[in-house]
């Protein structure tokens, strides 16, 4: 069952609407989204990319462009080495492409998922060094990669570190104070440095690759329009890397998908056209739910220089044809993830694990790509922490996905000693170990954790209880102004008690989703669609009314059927009419 809580937050409403020339109710928004001041609502409004932070403010961002030139002046050869999930491709691409536009010469490559595994390896910079390159910069990865710095540098080779990874730690003999284990690199350009003045620290691996080509150009003399052409892949990357979308993220992105719809990358418009999105104002859900997986795909069942490759292709048929396979590719992927959720679900609902509070499970079979994926369903489905793990090349692998109360990073650090390999944030974690352990780990997280039922809960944020009979179309497109919206910008959510359903029919391929009617204060009709939980609304509609009621509502025989919602009011569009319905995000 999910908590609602109702935000109220104080603040001078009529003064800060009159000001800003808006409805109150988008203050109200703006307000429980943490922003007090005129100014700052000014710029949510408005997002610009002139008040970024300064990128010189990086610790090491000078001397990694400093190594970046000289390297160029001498003809050497460079290597950029990424990662293969969507940050990493767009990080790898912003890397490349800028390098070649400024003579270096560069190649790039990207761990094999199933061979490498995460991050540059020893093995990667040996084969570097005897394939004739002498310079090695990483991105969206290297900051947990020392033992493949160390031998790089014994072999006399220059090595930039570009990540926004949190830095592996130790403990001090207090046993509470962190000391952070920066890689003996060259230069190390990661915000999550202590060292780092850089201010705003949630930010993704493309946008420190996308800041360092701003500082790069700016040294090299070239205009910034330049390095602005980066953008839009910065912004995918933020979407699909789930950054919060607040501060300089939301100027990103916002400005990013403006830059998407007009691009003039050859491949993305591939991508786009073969999606049906070309031409269409485009939003967060398409580039993380869309677009981002036939990237990601790539990196998950094939190697993700696909994706990089059409990024950089030039020929529009080849494009085409190349965005083609990754959209099948993506079709592969879903499959077989549904496969895996369902086993995983299975696995929990007939054992003991469903008593854990910290789920690990063991899936055997399933494609290691997607272990990350299925945790994160299963961590939605059970609002706790998940680890899904997958037999490997050697050993067996798995992905974590973590709940607000639970930091993932630290937990696993803990018991350390299970891994070969660890890694990820306080909300997502990659982890290697030998089968056997797998029980150890399991009873080690379960025994260390001190997650209450209370944190456990789902917490649904109301931003306020509005009457059906307040949402107007000019109210919605109001509401958009606050977009984009996904993780730290949520949509706005609003509910309401005790609404009449008078008519219901199903609706979708698979008759999986539900139109109502509903009345509103008014007694007037409005359409609400259901899109999730439509089985647990049959259940909990036949458990206080009787089982007839169910049927009733298709008939129209509403039996005075009421529900407590929470909607997302929407503008339904069906040939060249516009009229306001509202999504039923929750109900009780």
């Amino acid at each position: 069952m999910s908590k609602w809580i109702l935000q109220r937050k104080a603040a001078d409403y009529a003064t800060l609407s009159a000001k800003l020339k808006v409805d109150p109710v988008i203050v109200r928004l703006m307000v429980n989204r943490g922003l007090s001041t005129y100014e700052e609502m000014e710029e949510y409004l408005h997002p610009t990319l002139n008040n970024l932070p300064d990128p010189h403010l990086f610790a090491d961002m000078d001397e990694a462009c400093e190594l970046l030139m000289e390297a160029i002046d001498e003809g050497t050869k460079i290597r950029v080495v990424g990662d293969y999930d969507v940050d990493g491709i767009m990080s790898t691409y912003i890397l490349t492409t800028a390098l070649r536009e400024v003579g270096a010469d560069v190649d790039y490559a990207v761990p094999h998922r199933m061979v490498d595994g995460y991050g540059i390896n020893p093995e990667m910079v040996q084969t570097a060094f005897d394939e004739g390159i002498r310079f090695i910069i990483t991105c969206d990865n290297g900051i947990a990669a020392a033992p493949a710095i160390d031998l790089a540098k014994e072999l006399g080779m220059t090595f930039v570190v570009t990540d926004h990874h949190e830095v592996p730690f130790e403990l001090a003999a207090d046993g509470v104070t962190k000391i952070q284990q920066i890689p003996h690199a060259d230069a190390v350009v990661d915000p999550k440095r202590d060292d780092c003045n850089y201010p705003f620290k949630g930010i993704c691996g493309a946008q420190v690759a996308w800041k360092l080509v701003d500082v790069l150009y700016e040294f090299l003399g070239i205009e910034k329009e330049k390095a602005d052409a980066f953008l839009q892949f910065a912004s995918i990357a933020t979407v699909c890397d789930v950054m919060e979308l607040k501060g300089e993220n939301r100027s990103t992105v916002y400005h990013g998908i403006k830059a998407i719809e007009n691009t003039d990358n050859i491949g993305l418009n591939a991508l786009l056209a073969r999606n049906e999105l070309k031409g269409k104002p485009l939003s967060c859900y398409h580039l993380g739910f869309i677009i981002g997986p036939c990237l990601n795909a790539s990196g998950r069942l094939d190697t993700a220089g696909r994706a990089i490759e059409l990024l950089m292709e030039t020929d529009e048929a080849k494009a085409l044809a190349m965005a083609n396979e990754l959209v099948e590719l993506n079709g592969q992927r879903k499959t077989m993830t549904q496969t895996g959720i369902d086993r995983a679900k299975e696995q929990i609902e007939s054992s003991d694990l469903k008593n854990d509070r910290v789920l690990v499970i063991y899936i055997p079979e399933l494609h290691e790509s997607l272990a990350g994926i299925v945790a994160g369903r299963i961590r939605e489905t059970y609002n706790k922490p998940v680890l899904v793990i997958t037999d490997a090349e050697e050993g067996a692998k798995g992905s974590g996905r973590s709940i607000p109360a639970y930091n993932m990073f630290e937990e696993l650090t803990a018991v350390k000693d299970v891994f070969t390999k660890f890694g990820g944030h306080p909300m997502a974690a990659g982890v290697s170990l030998e089968k056997e352990k797998i029980d150890e780990l399991r009873r080690r997280l379960n025994e260390n954790c001190t997650l209450t039922e209370d944190d456990m809960q789902e917490i649904i944020k109301i931003d306020c209880d509005m009457p059906l009979s307040y949402i107007t179309e000019g109210l919605i497109d109001s509401i958009d102004l606050l977009a984009p919206f996904g993780t730290g910008n949520s949509k706005p959510l609003f509910a309401l008690k005790n609404i009449p359903v008078q008519k219901m029919a199903y609706m979708g391929k698979e008759g999986q989703y539900l139109r109502m009617s509903v009345e509103t204060e008014k007694g007037e009709t409005m359409t609400a669609l259901m899109f999730r939980g439509v089985e647990d609304f049959e259940r909990s509609v036949e458990e206080k009314y009787g089982e007839a009621s169910w049927q009733g509502l298709f008939s129209g025989n509403s039996n005075g059927v009421t529900m407590d919602i929470v909607y997302e009011p929407s503008i339904n569009e069906f040939r060249g009419n516009r009229s306001v319905q509202i999504i039923i995000e929750n109900f009780k």
